[in-house]
């Protein structure tokens, strides 16, 4: 199902900036500094439900924006283990090592067994596809209340 917003907030956006990324809330203000410059927002979810694994497409006029992916994995999965396949420009991990971020992207890692059968861990990234110099903080400001809100939304025990 893909949603669509069109109209005018006269605030740097030609369309409404969201409050959610897919259904999941997340910090409007922040959503509105990362989303590209354009005339009409369009979330698109995917085939796939947060329990399969869905990848969430924020598209501004056709390009991708910004993109939400949960991917679940077997129990013992971890953070670090995200950046064994591809490298990630200016990696830092914050908030105890809750959460990683790099220049385009920010991501967590969520145990929360008996939810899905593809595993009991559920990797999330949120990605600037378009990054500048002000992505990486952007995001490293909207994921924690985000990923809480996935958490959330996916049932996960807090």
């Amino acid at each position: 199902m893909a949603l669509t917003a069109c109209g005018s907030s006269n605030e740097g956006l030609s369309y409404p900036a969201p409050d959610n990324i897919c259904g999941t809330p997340a910090d409007k203000e922040v959503l509105k500094s990362l989303l590209d410059d354009g005339n009409e927002l369009e979330q698109d979810p995917g085939p796939f439900s947060l329990t399969e694994g869905q990848f969430c497409h924020m598209y501004v006029d056709g390009n991708d924006s910004v993109v939400s992916d949960g991917n679940w994995h077997k129990n013992g999965y971890e953070l670090r283990d995200l950046f064994q396949d591809y490298e990630a420009k200016n990696l830092r991990y914050f908030k105890g090592g809750a959460y990683a971020s790099w220049h385009r992207g920010a991501a967590t890692v969520i145990l929360c067994p008996g939810v899905s059968k593809e595993g009991d861990v559920v990797s999330v990234e949120v990605k600037d596809m378009r990054w500048n110099e002000e992505s990486q903080a952007l995001l490293e400001k909207l994921v924690p209340s985000y990923f809480d809100a996935y958490k959330k939304k996916l049932g996960c025990r807090p």
